[in-house]
C-alpha cells in the first residue's frame, strides 16, 4: 500500500501518476494549504519591485496565491529575472506568463548556489509563513513576500489505511513527516517505509526513529511515484 499525503490542491498529478500504474494506494492528505491576504508592507515590496535583483518562488503554491499580485506591479516589459524551485513551480509560473529559470539542484542550496554565482544581492522570495531555509545557505539580502500557510489536516483516516503488511508514504516536506510522526504512534515501524523528496527530510526522520526511510530520484511527482512504485515491487 503507497499512501500518498499530498494536500488537495497539489495530489491531482501523484494521485494520476499511482492511479495508471496499477499499484494499490490511497490519498491521505496530512496538511492543507491556505491563503494568506499579503500585509500592507508586503505589498509595498511589490510597489517597489525595482529594488530587487532577483525574484525567488519556493513552491507551486507561492505563485498560486502571489503572481496575482505580482502582476498589478511588475511593468511589463520588466526583466527582472525569476528563479523557481523546481519544474512544477516553473510550470505554473508559466501559467501566468511569467518565464522563469531554475537552479542546477531543486532546493534551497541549488537556488543559493544561482544567486552567488550571478551575483544577486537583494532577493525577493515568494514563500509561506515560515522563514525559507535559503536563509541558511546564502549571504545575500533576502526579503519575503508571504502568502500562505500550511496547516495541519485531521488524520483520522491514515489509521483506516494503515492495515497493509508493509506502507510506503510519500512525505514531500518536512511539515508533513511531523504529521505524520504524530499519527503513527504504536504503529508497528517495521510495516512502515517512507519515500521522502530529500536528503534533509530523511534526516529528520531518522532522528524520529523512523530507520526505513529512501529519498526519491527527485523532489517531484514522477520521481517519487516511480520510486514508490520501485520499493513497492521489491
Amino acid at each position: 500500500m503507497i499512501i500518498n499525503t499530498r494536500p488537495i490542491t497539489l495530489a491531482d498529478n501523484s494521485n494520476a501518476l499511482l492511479r495508471r500504474s496499477g499499484v494499490e494506494f490511497s490519498h491521505v492528505p496530512m496538511t492543507r494549504i491556505e491563503c494568506l491576504t499579503p500585509s500592507e508592507l508586503d505589498l509595498s515590496k511589490l510597489k517597489n519591485i525595482e529594488r530587487y535583483d532577483v525574484l525567488i518562488f519556493t513552491s507551486q503554491s507561492a505563485v498560486k496565491y502571489s503572481a496575482s499580485f505580482l502582476k498589478n506591479y511588475l511593468p511589463a516589459n520588466a526583466n527582472l529575472p525569476i528563479i523557481a524551485i523546481g519544474m512544477s513551480t516553473q510550470r505554473v509560473l508559466k501559467e501566468y506568463s511569467l518565464k522563469s529559470i531554475l537552479p542546477q539542484s531543486f532546493d534551497s542550496a541549488g537556488i543559493a548556489q544561482m544567486i552567488e554565482s550571478k551575483q544577486y544581492k537583494k532577493c525577493l522570495i515568494f514563500c509561506g509563513d515560515k522563514a525559507p531555509q535559503l536563509q541558511q545557505h546564502t549571504s545575500a539580502e533576502l526579503e519575503v513576500f508571504s502568502c500562505y500557510q500550511v496547516l495541519e489536516e485531521q488524520a483520522h483516516q491514515l489509521h483506516k489505511v494503515m492495515t497493509s503488511k508493509r506502507i510506503i508514504i510519500l512525505i514531500y516536506n518536512i511539515q508533513t513527516l511531523e504529521a505524520i510522526v504524530k499519527n503513527i504512534q504504536g504503529i508497528d515501524l517495521e510495516r512502515v517505509w517512507l519515500v521522502v523528496a530529500s536528503s534533509r527530510i530523511q534526516e529528520r526522520a531518522l532522528s524520529q526513529g523512523i530507520e526505513q526511510c529512501q529519498v526519491a530520484s527527485g523532489p517531484h511527482d514522477q520521481e517519487m511515484v516511480e520510486s514508490a512504485i520501485e520499493l513497492a515491487s521489491r
